[in-house]
């Protein structure tokens, strides 16, 4: 089945997935403006590295409750949410896959880490914190911050 909103002609993700739904109340189509290229790429690559496994992100289009796992508007903050969090700068996704594990996802994204980096990924929340998914985001490298091989594990 074609998709809706296809993402820059992908026939796996929606626009919907990365927005929450005020941003796709207020702009459609057009908030796609919203999307970083970050949040694509990084999408793509999981899809990619999973072997083609679903990744899940926002599902609130289709029903479901997942809301907050793209760019959030000004305003938005989910339960637990961080109040300078990098979702707001469209800068983070939170995935999850229903054939992998989050631990997993982590170590595909490690055992491919030269191919994370090459499209921003810097930094990695800390999956002891959040167990039912993975939050990945691209925030700036800063050194002596950053780990020079890895990903920066943060807490939420």
């Amino acid at each position: 089945m074609a998709l809706q909103y296809p993402l820059d002609g992908s026939m796996f993700f929606d626009i919907r997935e990365f927005v929450h739904p005020k941003v796709f109340g207020m702009f459609g189509e057009k908030a796609r403006w919203f999307i970083s290229d970050f949040q694509r790429d990084y999408a793509f690559l999981l899809k990619d590295v999973l072997g083609m496994a679903p990744v899940f992100i926002n599902n609130w289009h289709t029903g479901g409750v997942r809301v907050g796992r793209g760019t959030r508007p000004r305003g938005y903050k989910p339960r637990g949410g961080a109040e300078f969090s990098q979702h707001y700068l469209a800068n983070a996704l939170d995935v999850s896959s229903p054939g992998f594990t989050p631990r997993q996802i982590m170590q595909r994204i490690l055992d491919n880490q030269d191919r994370f980096k090459a499209i921003g990924m810097t930094t990695m929340e800390d999956i002891a914190m959040t167990p039912t998914w993975l939050h990945a985001d691209c925030r700036p490298f800063i050194k002596g911050i950053h780990p020079e091989t890895g990903f920066l594990i943060v807490k939420p």
